[in-house]
């Protein structure tokens, strides 16, 4: 009598037997994904063709989030900061406050890693992070020329993202964003992105506007670009999304520590 000894127990992952991990990530993924990084910083967005108002930001900044699920908080940021880095030297005209948006990019990626981590309360850290800055974004806003009202409309995409962090929305993400269904991983993929883009570009209006602060006529002109602009990041980051992470599943590819699939 013969008794079946077929494969059995956890799905195969393809692990390389050795080499260097950033925080439970393989080097080679953040060299990967910097490079990704880079090579966007050179596609503009157009949300005035897209959505008929003005408004244009680099392909990057709607896979920043992305990098940050896929190889965690750490290693997603180093990615995303030397990728913008590269950006940067490469194509300076898609960084109107220069260096500085290499720093933005290092924590909208972390927002991403922190939003899916499962070791531990350090989302805390970045929802700290965020309400801080949206505090002195406002706050000196408030000193120049900016009334209430106008400041509430402008960033009510900002309170958005903050507000759904510390709600369990930030446990939904992390949970449909696991799910192998595709629907369920899409939906966890735009709900993150709107969360992690929303806090990260929140971030980003702290440093541009200590750096370079736009008068009130600005601010009302922004009122209608800006949730046009989060919800085209938002599309492009699910969609691309979708397709890498069931790609890496299919593939079996080793998962980072971090990682939020």
């Amino acid at each position: 009598m013969t008794t079946d000894t077929g494969p059995q127990g956890e799905e195969r992952q393809v692990r390389a037997s050795s080499g260097t991990m950033i925080d439970g990530t393989p080097i080679t993924y953040v060299i990967v994904w910097a490079a990704i990084v880079a090579a966007l910083s050179y596609v503009i967005l157009p949300v005035s063709a897209v959505l008929g108002i003005g408004g244009t930001f680099p392909m990057s900044q709607a896979v920043y989030a992305l990098v940050g699920f896929i190889l965690g908080p750490t290693a997603g940021a180093l990615a995303a900061g030397i990728g913008r880095v590269i950006g940067i030297v490469a194509a300076p005209h898609t960084a109107t406050s220069g260096i500085p948006s290499a720093l933005v990019a290092v924590v909208w990626a972390a927002a991403g890693g922190l939003l899916v981590d499962k070791r531990g309360p350090r989302w805390l850290l970045g929802i700290a992070i965020f309400v801080l800055a949206y505090a002195a974004f406002v706050g000196r806003a408030l000193t120049r020329d900016v009334s209430v009202g106008l400041a509430i409309q402008n960033t009510i995409t900002n309170l958005s993202g903050i507000a759904l962090w510390l709600l369990p929305t930030r446990i939904l993400v992390r949970k449909w964003m696991g799910d192998r269904a595709p629907a369920k991983l899409a939906a966890g993929l735009a709900l993150g992105c709107w969360m992690a883009n929303t806090c990260g570009i929140t971030f980003g209006n702290a440093i541009n506007y200590f750096v370079n602060p736009w008068p009130a006529n600005i601010w009302r002109m922004l009122v209608p670009i800006i949730p046009a602009e989060q919800l085209v990041r938002t599309i492009v980051g699910t969609i691309v999304g979708s397709g890498v992470i069931a790609g890496l599943r299919a593939i079996g590819l080793l998962k980072p520590a971090g990682a939020g699939y």
